[in-house]
């Protein structure tokens, strides 16, 4: 089979002898230019294989079968028209499979134009190849990320169990990137509540310390004397193993004591704790310092700080998925500070809103993760206590 260069050319009429006549006048035309393309008679039906351009005679007798035999992926078609003496009466169907139409006797800057269209045809269709293999990269990435969702979501509790002193109420959305966790654990004796949330730089992150996390977790409801700085210093210590340059981890661990209902807590990084007494609103409490990261991993100088939950307080935990969704923290708060004495659902609702309100598609993802914790001391609490 004839190879042809990626300047090859085609020349198809009703006898080989036109063909022929057709290519030699083309090549005088051109000069010294044609010798950059190679040229070839179509021989009738019979081609092994067409060039990238084609050109055929307009008064083919099989024009309509050639035309749909031809591979258009890549190749320029041209109709030769001899008879300038009336209009080209131009078939809907064939139409359809053409470029443009060529008179002849040839000229060389009709020839010269053509060619040039070929080239804006070719990079046209190299474009559209790009567009569809990008598409489909586009929608094997979304399939990735939901799948990285569905992932995420099933390491997530759907509803905490029922505690006692406490109604709690979360809000998670799985964004582009990050990878947010939390949960809640009892002390064997039920007489302490760990809360835990973290908001990780990377989904890789998140799933190498949620394995660390479970096996934490699991500990933490046996151990009651570990503090909330030991215990965040033993899950850094873990996850120097397998942090890399770029990442970082928020994280917050608080232990609720049910005795006197103390709530000590260590807060690194950017998300947000919110505290507010029963007919207030609320109050911003400061982070520690930085995510931990392979530069912060030291948190034996943190020491953890406390507040005393009163009756009727509420805490609000958010990752900074949803803090960014409102513009920022003092934004944030100032969104839920009207919904101080509403039900919990009012504002995990309204947050939810924020995040959805951008997005073009209903089923689009935030840019990254969403999260967030209600927990409302009960009315009952000194009765409890």
């Amino acid at each position: 089979m004839h190879k042809f260069s990626d300047h090859s050319i085609t020349i198809a009429s009703g006898t080989l002898s036109t063909e022929k006549r057709w290519i030699d006048s083309f090549t005088q035309v051109l000069g010294d230019e044609a010798g950059e393309y190679v040229w070839s008679p179509g021989e009738g039906n019979a081609v092994e294989e067409w060039g990238s351009i084609v050109m055929i005679d307009a008064t083919h007798p099989n024009l309509k079968s050639l035309l749909a035999s031809i591979d258009r992926h890549g190749r320029s078609i041209f109709l030769l028209w001899t008879d300038d003496s009336r209009d080209f009466d131009w078939d809907a169907e064939s139409s359809e499979r053409v470029d443009d139409l060529i008179l002849y006797p040839f000229r060389r800057l009709e020839i010269q134009s053509k060619f040039r269209l070929h080239q804006h045809l070719r990079l046209w269709s190299e474009v559209g190849e790009l567009h569809r293999s990008f598409d489909d990269l586009l929608k094997g990435l979304d399939e990735d990320v939901q799948l990285a969702e569905r992932l995420q979501k099933a390491r997530l509790p759907n509803r905490f169990p029922a505690v006692r002193g406490l109604a709690i109420r979360s809000r998670y959305l799985a964004g582009l990137k990050g990878g947010d966790h939390f949960d809640l654990a009892e002390s064997k004796d039920t007489s302490k509540i760990s809360i835990l949330m973290s908001d990780s730089s990377s989904y890789g992150l998140s799933s190498a310390f949620l394995s660390t996390l479970m096996r934490m977790t699991l500990k933490l409801s046996r151990d009651e004397a570990r503090s909330a700085t030991d215990t965040v210093k033993l899950i850094s210590e873990e996850l120097l193993l397998g942090l890399k340059e770029k990442d970082r981890l928020a994280l917050f661990y608080g232990i609720l004591n049910r005795k006197d209902f103390r709530f000590r807590y260590l807060h690194l990084g950017g998300s947000a704790f919110l505290h507010a007494r029963k007919g207030k609103g609320f109050e911003i409490l400061a982070s520690h310092g930085d995510p931990l990261s392979l530069g912060n991993s030291d948190v034996s100088n943190f020491q953890e700080k406390e507040i005393v939950l009163e009756p009727e307080d509420r805490i609000v935990l958010l990752s900074d998925g949803f803090i960014e969704a409102c513009g920022g923290l003092v934004e944030a708060k100032a969104l839920i500070d009207p919904l101080r004495m509403k039900d919990a659902v009012d504002i995990t609702n309204e947050l939810v809103f924020r995040v959805k309100r951008k997005m073009v598609d209903p089923d689009d993802l935030p840019s990254q993760d969403c999260t967030a914790l209600v927990f409302d001391v009960d009315a009952k609490l000194l009765r409890l206590a």
